[in-house]
């Protein structure tokens, strides 16, 4: 009997019909732990209820739920299989393993050079997959599917990654692979593992180039998959604040900085971990280029909280867990931008993964992706 063929592409982020839609609003229930019969799902969707059961029934016979005997509740089966996502986070390559439930099972760090070298010719993604391939130790295990997050700046460098990616991680694994990036996973993740994000319109925030994602319950507006629209434009990076990139700029250009010293000598070497450590030792052009990249980004967060109709920004990406160097640096932006109404009503909350979250992320949109496919 012939193999059958992986699939690879990537993620759905909006749905594309009426049941689609549908499925993701029982999705949604069910990640809540609410009963989807009992709630009001969409109530322009012709036939909602009937389809909501329909469904029910399929996703419990295809064991990707159990019903209770009276099917008065359900529960995610999490025995049924193990979902594998992978994100990159400066030089290192995350596996984040979960099952249905969504509970991280078994977590996986490996170090590539190759990627702090920012580099994105075919060969270097494929020199990515092949350390992947030699290193990781979930190599032979059985998955569903695989999610991959691919880090926007190789996406840019390179529009042929993704593929390169999806094959060549389809080969390791061998089933299908979806794929999606780093910002859109990592929001995803850390937004459903934030208490207060619960059942509120989320504006998240990835890394100092203001990569914005839109989280709506389980709609998701992002730059790639909006580009041609005004709103999407909006939610695109602003490489020209990029704290590294500038960083790297001024250390080319031979201005003194303890950056130089702390990467010995090495400019690829240069990370928002690095430039936020000068900055904690009072390094003059560190601090100047967070505080500049700080004030342009509250000004882009305020129009696009208006835009949005956001409820909470949160910060991820690897800017999180630099509240007082960074954040706040944005917050006070960001103040002089909104109403006092508004501003005073938003929540801005840190991301809880750190590095793992894409790959985490990755794995939960494989979930979201089951659902909605049924």
């Amino acid at each position: 009997m012939a193999k059958k063929a992986k699939e690879m592409r990537a993620f759905k982020i909006r749905p594309e019909s009426e049941k689609e839609q549908i499925a993701l609003d029982i999705f949604y229930c069910l990640k809540a732990g609410a009963d989807p019969l009992k709630v009001c799902i969409r109530p322009e969707a012709s036939k909602a209820a009937d389809y909501a059961e329909n469904y029910l029934n399929l996703v419990a016979r295809r064991e990707l739920i159990r019903a209770s005997a009276d099917n008065s509740s359900y529960k995610f089966n999490k025995d049924h299989g193990k979902i594998l996502g992978i994100g990159f986070r400066s030089d290192e390559c995350f596996l984040t393993v979960i099952d249905l439930a969504g509970n991280i099972l078994e977590e996986e760090k490996i170090t590539i050079e190759l990627l702090i070298k920012g580099r994105a010719k075919n060969k270097d993604i494929n020199g990515i997959v092949s350390v992947i391939d030699n290193t990781t130790k979930l190599k032979g295990r059985s998955f569903l599917c695989v999610g991959v997050a691919v880090p926007e700046e190789i996406l840019e460098s390179n529009p042929k990654s993704v593929d390169l990616f999806a094959r060549g991680i389809a080969d390791i694994f061998g089933c299908s692979i979806f794929t999606t990036t780093s910002a859109t996973a990592a929001g995803y993740a850390d937004k459903d593992l934030i208490p207060v994000c619960s059942g509120k319109n989320i504006l998240y925030m990835y890394a100092d180039v203001g990569i914005g994602v839109v989280f709506k319950k389980e709609l998701i507006f992002e730059a790639d998959e909006y580009s041609g629209e005004k709103a999407g434009a909006y939610l695109r990076p602003w490489n020209q604040f990029s704290i590294v990139n500038a960083a790297k700029d001024f250390v080319l250009r031979g201005i003194g900085t303890d950056v130089v010293h702390m990467v010995g000598g090495d400019v690829d070497k240069i990370t928002l971990d690095v430039v936020f450590a000068a900055a904690g030792k009072n390094d003059e052009l560190a601090e100047e280029l967070i505080k500049r990249s700080g004030l342009a980004l509250g000004v882009r967060v305020a129009y696009l909280v208006n835009m949005f109709n956001a409820d909470i920004v949160v910060f991820g990406g690897g800017v999180e867990i630099y509240g007082s160097l960074f954040v706040n640096e944005v917050r006070e932006s960001m103040g002089k931008f909104l109403s006092p109404e508004v501003f005073n009503a938003l929540k801005t909350v840190p991301g809880v993964l750190g590095k793992k979250s894409s790959s985490a992320g990755a794995a939960l949109l494989c979930r979201r992706e089951m659902f909605m496919e049924v």
